[in-house]
């Protein structure tokens, strides 16, 4: 089975500018992974100013720890400043206003995880702004603690705890910027195994993303793999019938019936071949119909088998017209087809119609079984002179109903000829005059 073909072509190729989870945070933000931004003219002054301030800044703080050295009590800046602004706010420090902008819209939104990718994303862009504020920071810190664990996920050796680890950071973190990246990991993950022919894991992992995203497309295909590989054919069909609702198409259904051919399950062989026999590039398939008359008519359901009979006979003839079949197999199958609606008259006593139906058999290819039931439904109906002559016919043919029509047709001739067999031989030489005429076109 080809289901792996409905997957979308794709790369699985991870971005560059994700950065290290094993990095320190503000290492990463200063590294070569982070975006650069150019500088525009006049920037460059407010930065000297900027500088400036810090300097002057500095001088102060240092004269105020040797001022306070010998109290012994000198706390570190980070943890006495406020939650305001950092250093150089209510001094001569001077902002951009795009800066000053940016930063406000990341504060107004009042989403914590929006915020705080946004806030992230200022700080990429503005890593030595003086509006961060020590909350900013660790807000910041959400963000820090997704790429970590993305870091240590997507790292993973093991597929089974790697694939623990993806889904454990989609439940976590479902606002991260990065649960793109974990749905395409996770796929990834999903081909390996494939590809390796590890079909139970795939089955199994396949069924967990599908779990949290019931309608993932390519986790359906995956299990649809799996479970044919499994000999899982009831699990590969529900898999296929899940994506055709998403996306029909007339080869699908095909597949779809395929897998449930495989299977004990009647219904839905039933199912998906009447859907089947609906669709117009499925008319002229008279082996679809045909399955399920022949499946009928083992389990002697001769009404079912009767019905798909006829829609098999309609569907020959319309392979015939178009030249899509061999004489070989239309043969073979209108001998049935018309044979099974005959049992189906034979099994309601309607003898009429079903001699009717037996003679059609006949005309593409003679059979004893045939004549042998032409002789019951006559001897039935008490015309014995005709039983008689189709008993021998099925006789002549020499199949496995021969010994049957013999003893028959004895039986009968000796209630007519004070129990002798004397002058049977002109119903013999009768037989053979018949069965020439059917064998003629």
């Amino acid at each position: 089975m080809q289901t792996i073909g409905l997957l979308h072509k794709a790369s699985y190729q991870r971005p560059t500018e994700i950065f290290d989870g094993g990095q320190d945070f503000k290492a990463a933000v200063h590294s070569s992974h982070a975006k650069k931004v150019l500088c525009p003219p006049g920037v460059k002054i407010i930065s000297i100013l900027q500088n400036l301030s810090r300097l002057a800044v500095g001088l102060l703080a240092l004269s105020g720890i040797f001022f306070h050295s010998n109290a012994g009590n000198c706390a570190p800046a980070y943890e006495t400043q406020s939650d305001s602004a950092s250093a150089g706010e209510g001094q001569d420090y001077l902002i951009d206003e795009a800066e000053e902008n940016a930063y406000r819209a990341a504060r107004r939104e009042t989403d914590p995880g929006k915020r705080a990718t946004k806030l992230f994303e200022f700080y990429q862009k503005y890593p030595e702004s003086a509006l961060m504020r020590k909350s900013d920071f660790e807000e910041i810190k959400i963000i820090e603690n997704a790429h970590n664990n993305y870091h240590a996920a997507r790292n993973e050796p093991d597929l089974e705890k790697r694939a623990a680890l993806l889904i454990e950071f989609d439940r976590k973190y479902p606002d991260s910027n990065l649960i793109g990246y974990i749905d395409d990991d996770y796929k990834s993950l999903l081909k390996e195994l494939w590809q390796e022919k590890k079909y139970a894991l795939l089955e199994s992992l396949s069924e967990k993303w599908l779990k949290i995203h019931p309608k993932d497309r390519e986790a359906l295909v995956f299990i649809a793999e799996a479970a044919t590989n499994l000999h899982k054919f009831d699990k590969c069909g529900e898999s296929l019938e899940a994506i055709y609702e998403m996306n029909p198409s007339p080869s699908l259904a095909k597949e779809i019936h395929n897998c449930y051919q495989k299977t004990e399950n009647l219904d839905k062989r039933i199912e998906w071949a009447d859907r089947l026999f609906k669709i117009p590039e499925f008319d002229d398939d008279f082996m679809l119909r045909y399955d399920c008359m022949t499946k009928f008519y083992e389990d002697r359901n001769l009404s079912q088998a009767a019905k798909y009979a006829k829609l098999t006979l309609e569907s020959a003839d319309l392979a015939e017209q178009r030249g899509t079949s061999n004489h070989g197999q239309l043969t073979t199958v209108r001998r049935a087809g018309y044979h099974i609606i005959a049992s189906d008259f034979l099994d309601k006593e309607d003898c009429d119609a079903a001699v009717t139906y037996i003679k059609k058999s006949i005309q593409p290819e003679q059979y004893d079984q045939a004549y042998y039931q032409i002789g019951r439904c006559f001897d039935k109906q008490k015309e014995i002179e005709a039983a008689m002559l189709y008993y021998a016919m099925a006789e002549l043919v020499n199949g496995k109903n021969a010994p049957k029509a013999k003893s028959r047709l004895e039986k009968l001739y000796r209630a007519l000829h004070n129990q002798t067999l004397v002058g049977i031989d002109k119903v013999y030489k009768k037989a053979e005059e018949s069965l020439a005429e059917y064998a003629e076109p």
